[in-house]
């Protein structure tokens, strides 16, 4: 089985690039590819900005497509539903560039939940705090539904994985899912 990553760096934020801002000494990219790498057989990064230093991290960068940009995170999925290499892929785990501290048997969790409900094709974190729509697992066939769904004038991932009947995966803590940026790093 094939599982690839999405790592979502092409949003604004202040006008910080939140992918690149240091966290204990390593920039939040560098520590989100550490955590999920095992996990993973490849590694794509949605950015659109400082493509060169992303591009260090891995060769697959997907900017936003100029039809997309600045539309939020969907634009990202919109963009990866046209990539092939990613539509090889048996799963796609997508994962925001600034939550250094994701679980190291995250996708062992989410492969566990799609074998019990083997028909879902999208599944999302949800912890006793909040859901975390933004770390996803999702077969890369759905992606081209994205397209529609954003044409159409909705913008939330909330939405759009409601549309995809997305189940679930309940994790008891919230600590693994904290997003950092200018605000909270020391």
């Amino acid at each position: 089985m094939k599982i690839f990553a999405l790592i979502s760096a092409g949003g604004q934020s202040d006008g910080v690039d939140k992918g690149l801002l240091l966290w204990q000494g390593k920039t939040l990219i560098d520590c989100v590819i550490e955590r999920i790498r095992p996990q993973v057989d490849h590694i794509a990064i949605s950015a659109n900005r400082n493509l060169e230093s992303y591009a260090v991290r891995s060769p697959h960068l997907l900017p936003d497509a100029r039809q997309w940009r600045y539309l939020g995170g969907l634009a990202a999925l919109c963009t990866a539903a046209n990539d092939l290499q990613i539509a090889s892929a048996d799963w796609l785990l997508v994962v925001p560039c600034d939550m250094p501290n994701l679980p190291d048997d995250l996708v062992e969790r989410f492969q566990a939940v799609s074998k019990k409900t083997p028909l879902c094709n999208a599944f999302y974190i949800e912890t006793p705090v909040t859901p975390h729509y933004n770390v996803m697992f999702i077969r890369p066939q759905i992606l081209q539904s994205t397209v529609p769904y954003l044409n159409s004038g909705l913008r939330t991932v909330r939405g759009w994985l409601q549309q995809q009947r997305a189940r679930v995966l309940q994790f008891d803590h919230d600590d693994c899912f904290i997003r950092y940026g200018k605000s909270n790093i020391a």
